[in-house]
């Protein structure tokens, strides 16, 4: 049977060894807690640069928008100027069949 004093030594053993892998244990943990952050960290660096590039993108996306917005604009105003242009020829010329029709003598169209 144990005595008293071996049970303390076994205790004594045990919380020794028990205390060896707990600091073993946590170094490697730490370990691998450091690493990780290290890792989350570079991640973290590459997405703020893909972010950049995208509000890089945007930007020009943006300001081509507003060229082309530009662009439209002004082929608005000449198209409808082209049409008012060609409206009045279209009418003079008109104007001009029927007189000349009108000299000839032949019949109006209805």
């Amino acid at each position: 049977m144990l005595t008293k004093n071996d049970l303390d030594q076994v205790r004594k053993v045990i919380r020794q060894e028990v205390k060896v892998e707990v600091k073993d244990s946590t170094q490697t943990l730490g370990s691998q807690i450091r690493l990780s952050r290290m890792q989350v960290q570079a991640n973290i660096g590459e997405l703020d640069d893909r972010i950049k590039n995208v509000e890089i993108k945007l930007d020009d996306v943006a300001n081509n928008a507003k060229k082309i917005q530009k662009d439209v604009s002004l082929l608005k105003r000449d198209q409808g100027t082209m049409l008012d242009l060609l409206d009045k020829e279209q009418m003079q010329q008109r104007k001009r069949i029927a007189r000349l029709e009108e000299e000839v003598g032949l019949p109006i169209p209805q």
